[in-house]
């Protein structure tokens, strides 16, 4: 049998010359779609990708900034591109990159690198900038300057887009960068993204702890990798009767003290006492205690009304300006019908409108209704709702579907 003659090195250079030619012909003179193809290919040499990098046709240039391969001097060129898609393409594509910018040697190719990640997280459109936060947020290694010009300018963008990812995700922020983000935070959830990062420090949970952003605050508290001193667990506790959101997230924490259940139930609905009773980790005295303040909780709400509708108004005026909410709430549910997480949930819920709708089902006074929304509801006085002649000041039917955004609609 005769073997194949093997084809001569000068006839491979002929086919490349051949192949080059016709690659270089269909990106001069093809289609749209057929120059599309010929970027996204990777064995397409770089100068090839470098001349469409200019080509007119966007699309075009939006395949070559999102190819691999694309020389890092087009990439530079791309990322000043009119066009936001070909830049947004650029960003999502050099987050795979930037890691190797350890790694480079060569003076030129790294500064290019930095340049284009430079470039980007100054970009004018929001977009851009939080594509190329997305694409680095879970870069663990970068050079110095990489991490102070590029890192840290997204962490501090003032949009939350670009900012939050950074912020929640970089394993590359020291948590002295952090604690400087949370004195002086560029926008309103940039405290709650660094209370999202997994295993925040004692030092940084510190910082949250004390910022004054309650929002922030409930998130940390739920973020069960986060590192919260005894100390700094039991300032929040003592701060956190007049703050609604942060009991949930309280209640669930995995590690409280007895003394600190203890504390809890005091002011927590019925319902989340309930849940603290289910802990698996309740020493016997805390047990013991926790069935004692629901027995107390049941003969209140219940027992002391011979209707069994809940405490009467002069009862629930004077708990109201106790700030009992716990009791409160109990007591509203039983004269409502609801459940306690619907009073719960209008309590919270920042409407003046929804909380005077639920006294009025409850069947108590606007006098009280307005005092429910200072104290327990904690509307600010400029945001109240006040009666007309100490009547409700809302219609029955607007009450009604004012009730209904929570009940599911069970009064319709």
């Amino acid at each position: 049998m005769t073997k194949p003659t093997p084809r001569r090195r000068s006839d491979d250079k002929t086919a490349d010359k051949q192949t080059l030619a016709q690659s270089m012909e269909i990106a001069r003179t093809g289609s749209v779609p057929e120059r599309c193809a010929l970027a996204a290919r990777l064995d397409v040499p770089p100068e090839l990708l470098f001349f469409l990098a200019e080509d007119s046709d966007r699309a075009v240039r939006r395949v070559v900034a999102a190819n691999i391969n694309t020389p890092r001097q087009a990439d530079d060129f791309l990322a000043q591109d009119d066009d936001e898609g070909v830049r947004c393409a650029v960003a999502e594509k050099i987050g795979v990159l930037a890691p190797d910018v350890v790694d480079e040697r060569r003076g030129p190719q790294r500064q290019l690198t930095i340049n284009v990640l430079e470039a980007l997280a100054l970009d004018a459109a929001v977009k851009v900038r939080a594509r190329l936060a997305e694409s680095i947020k879970d870069v663990d290694s970068a050079p110095p300057e990489v991490i102070t010009g590029v890192i840290q300018v997204l962490a501090r963008d003032a949009a939350i887009e670009v900012a939050g990812p950074v912020l929640e995700h970089s394993s590359l922020l020291s948590d002295e960068f952090l604690v400087d983000v949370i004195s002086a935070p560029s926008h309103t959830g940039s405290v709650s993204a660094i209370s999202r990062r997994q295993g925040v420090s004692s030092k940084v949970t510190d910082a949250i702890a004390t910022s004054g952003d309650d929002a922030a605050i409930a998130v940390l508290l739920g973020n069960e990798s986060a590192q919260i001193r005894e100390e700094t667990l039991d300032r929040l506790i003592e701060g956190a009767p007049q703050k609604p959101s942060w009991h949930a997230p309280l209640v669930a924490r995995p590690k409280l003290a007895g003394r600190q259940i203890g504390r809890l139930s005091e002011f927590v609905a019925s319902a989340l006492v309930e849940q603290l009773a289910r802990r698996s980790d309740l020493d016997p005295e805390t047990s013991k205690h926790l069935q004692t303040v629901m027995a107390q909780r049941l003969e209140e709400t219940v027992g002391t009304s011979p209707q069994g509708t809940g405490l009467s108004e002069d009862d629930l005026v004077q708990a109201v300006a106790s700030g009992r909410r716990a009791k409160v709430i109990s007591s509203l549910a039983v004269r409502t019908g609801y459940k306690e997480p619907i009073v719960h949930s209008i309590l919270n819920s920042g409407s003046a409108k929804a909380v005077i709708a639920l006294s009025w089902k409850a069947g108590l006074s606007m006098s009280f209704a307005e005092q429910l929304q200072l104290r327990l509801a904690y509307i600010a006085e400029r945001d109240m709702l006040r009666g007309v002649r100490g009547s409700y000041p809302l219609s029955e039917e607007d009450m009604l579907w004012q009730l209904g955004m929570f009940d599911g609609g069970q009064n319709a």
